[in-house]
């Protein structure tokens, strides 16, 4: 599908600051910002920063914002910059505390490691998807009751004597531990745990990234039949993991899963005073299916849409690897811009 782009013309006019003052860390967005907004676009940094602060702010529950942490699109590129040649000062450090030292100032008042998501908006080779780190304070998966486990249905079968009644069990009363969600998210856990090869190679680049990296991701088993509704496992799992979440699904992104588990090893030293390692047996990197886009300049208008559906369709639990491919319906996208740029223009009322 192609994609129709055109230029921005006139004179640069700030609409809003967001938040306003005297809120700190406000955001400018200027009439050419809201330009990108345009079907056959790509977005800016400036809207994708703008929109994330604006869900944390004032779409997200109280509870679900406290737990998270949203990045700015600035953090990945910053972390990951290629610096001069011969700086006296970072001479003496490793390349992961060099990388860890662009950014150290970034969390000098959160303690990530109290968080249970960590969201960070990545655009490479003008591509935007999105990595979402999941538990990472946990040492090991935990495996919790279910609170809204249906147990299924008992069938009659040959064994059964002639005659004799079997009674279904009752239904859970729903609204006990009722989760954030108000959808049912489908997924498909790995049949076997311990058999569930989905973590990424440590040691490719960007450039062999194509298809699998142990031999299983290319051919995971996300259209088996073992793919089943969360509500009939009787535990839910919450694990350290980095989910990739890519509109246009192709490279595993195995370099971007390694910069974020060094990231977490010197942030945890700097802030804990001791060494952690994050390897990839205990922070798993996977890929989710999830919506794809069908042209190629809604990649920003969709990790947006994964970041809010992340709340307002809770994942309930974090086995891998995981389908989301009915995380939210595809005719949402299509208004998606529309509703953002309103959105921009209301507020810009309200300022005025």
């Amino acid at each position: 599908m192609a994609d129709m782009h055109t230029v921005f013309t006139g004179p640069v006019q700030k609409l809003i600051v967001y938040p306003p003052a005297p809120a700190k860390g406000g955001i400018s967005v200027t009439n050419e910002d809201l330009h990108c907004l345009n079907e056959g676009e790509f977005l800016n940094d400036v809207i994708i920063d703008f929109y994330l602060k604006y869900l944390v702010l004032e779409k997200l529950k109280k509870e679900d914002a406290q737990r998270s942490h949203v990045f700015s699109s600035f953090f990945y590129k910053r972390l990951n910059q290629r610096e001069r040649r011969n700086v006296q000062d970072t001479a003496n450090l490793t390349i992961q505390q060099r990388k860890h030292k662009r950014v150290k100032t970034w969390t000098r008042h959160v303690d990530l490691f109290q968080k249970d998501f960590i969201f960070v908006p990545i655009n490479e080779s003008a591509h935007w998807f999105l990595a979402v780190i999941c538990y990472p304070g946990l040492s090991s998966p935990q495996h919790e009751p279910n609170p809204l486990y249906k147990c299924p249905p008992i069938t009659m079968n040959s064994s059964t004597a002639e005659g004799s009644s079997v009674s279904s069990p009752e239904e859970p009363d729903n609204t006990a531990g009722r989760l954030h969600s108000t959808q049912v998210v489908s997924y498909s856990p790995a049949i076997n745990r311990e058999d569930d090869t989905f973590a990424f190679s440590d040691d490719q680049d960007s450039s062999q990234e194509e298809g699998s990296d142990d031999g299983t991701f290319a051919d995971d088993p996300m259209n088996s039949a073992e793919s089943r509704h969360w509500h009939l496992r009787p535990t839910i799992c919450k694990q350290p993991c980095i989910l990739i979440m890519d509109s246009l699904r192709g490279p595993t992104r195995s370099n971007v899963v390694k910069t974020l588990r060094e990231y977490l090893e010197v942030e945890w030293e700097a802030r804990k005073g001791s060494k952690r390692s994050f390897p990839k047996e205990l922070m798993r990197g996977s890929s989710p299916r999830v919506p794809q886009q069908d042209n190629f300049s809604d990649c920003g208008v969709y990790i947006l849409q994964y970041v809010e559906s992340f709340f307002e369709n809770s994942i309930p639990s974090f086995d891998l690897p995981m389908n989301l491919t009915d995380w939210f319906p595809q005719h949402r996208m299509k208004k998606k811009r529309e509703e953002i740029k309103e959105l921009i223009l209301k507020l810009q009322e309200q300022q005025q």
